[in-house]
């Protein structure tokens, strides 16, 4: 009977804390896994990033704010649960002559959603490039971020590619760009929900013994 019992709950566990990765990080696939959306394009070959190809989003002149850039799903409710973390990241870089006008700034973010898995919550940046940030640099971010109950409560979790255009500059002026790949994010299950699937492993062997 407590075989049972264990099994049944660690099934239910397992359940709750199926890992969850982005794919084609590189680009190296091209565009597959990603979603595209405002004025960005790509994947290009760019020798910015050792090698890996790149995606570049800059501003669309069509109002403030706007938005552009790439984004993937993390993961869907019941892939994630209160108290993982999500380690995730990635790089930027701009080129000599597209620095980001005034308070216009590109991101490494997580985006939480709510209702239907598209009604925005909130954001946790892991990077931001803004007017201050110096060309021709390779930037690397990388960031862990707990699970608390709010954002465990998400129905979707999106990692995104963001630049966000806040200011439009006059005629001729450049609004700015950025360079991006290498991302990465995976869901790394709490540790106590590690701890009880060790222990159906451990179960599971004695029973065979």
């Amino acid at each position: 009977m407590k075989n049972v019992i264990l099994a049944t709950v660690v099934a239910a566990m397992a359940s709750a804390v199926a890992s969850a990765d982005i794919t084609n990080g590189d680009f190296s696939d091209g565009s597959v896994g990603w979603d595209q959306f405002g004025g960005s394009e790509g994947p290009y070959g760019v020798d910015f990033f050792g090698g890996s190809a790149a995606v570049v989003a800059y501003g669309t002149f069509g109002g403030t704010p706007n938005y552009s850039g790439y984004t993937q799903t993390l993961a869907w409710a019941g892939e994630f649960a209160e108290g993982d973390t999500i380690n995730f990241g990635g790089e930027m870089y701009i080129e000599n002559g597209k620095d980001l006008f005034a308070n216009n700034n590109a991101n490494v973010q997580l985006n939480f959603w709510y209702g239907g898995g598209y009604d925005y919550g909130f954001s946790i940046v892991a990077g931001t490039l803004n007017t201050n940030s110096a060309t021709g640099v390779v930037y690397s971010f990388d960031m862990e971020y707990l699970l608390d109950a709010g954002a465990a409560s998400a129905t979707r979790i999106s990692l995104d590619f963001t630049y966000v255009q806040t200011d439009i500059p006059g005629p001729g002026g450049e609004s700015g760009a950025a360079w991006g790949t290498n991302f990465y994010g995976g869901i790394v299950p709490a540790p106590g929900a590690m701890a009880l699937l060790g222990l159906a492993g451990l179960a599971g062997r004695r029973r065979r013994n």
